[in-house]
């Protein structure tokens, strides 16, 4: 079965006027030589709407690529922020790991923190919200602050 090609100037066609059974049907007129100038004329409108419709869809993909990693990341902090409100994070074990990566001199947790068995010195930090820990080594800092660690852990995902 061989494939049939439809124009969709066809498809949008109205259907014929209901004409009498035993009527002819009438015969198109022929072409004048205008009507080839306004079939050009249409013709590059529809090529000029194509183009402006493809490029606009090109625009549109590219907003929605350049947006999506920033929403997921909004998404993902605040659905951690939410979980963290309901079941706070455990400090004393982010600094325990955090400490044994190095020798820790010492700790920078937000006032409200609580650390019950911490080997270094645990300082206060006005900058620090809760759930943040900065641990200070010998050779550097870990910065676990809440927003580093969302930011780690959607690196990984992308």
């Amino acid at each position: 079965m061989a494939a049939e090609f439809v124009a969709l100037a066809d498809v949008l066609r109205p259907p014929p006027a209901a004409s009498r059974a035993d009527a002819p049907a009438p015969e198109p007129d022929p072409p004048s030589p205008s009507d080839a100038h306004v079939n050009a004329d249409d013709d590059a409108a529809a090529r000029a709407a194509l183009h402006d419709a493809r490029l606009f869809r090109a625009r549109l993909a590219d907003a929605l690529d350049a947006a999506v990693p920033m929403l997921l990341r909004d998404l993902a902090s605040r659905v951690l922020a939410r979980e963290l409100r309901i079941a706070p994070c455990d400090i004393d074990a982010l600094v325990r790991a955090c400490a044994s990566r190095g020798a820790a001199i010492h700790v920078r947790v937000a006032p409200g923190e609580a650390i019950a068995a911490c080997a270094v010195p645990v300082l206060r930090d006005d900058a620090l919200a809760p759930g943040d820990a900065v641990v200070e080594l010998e050779g550097g800092a870990i910065d676990a602050r809440f927003g580093t660690r969302v930011a780690l852990v959607l690196d990984e995902l992308a």
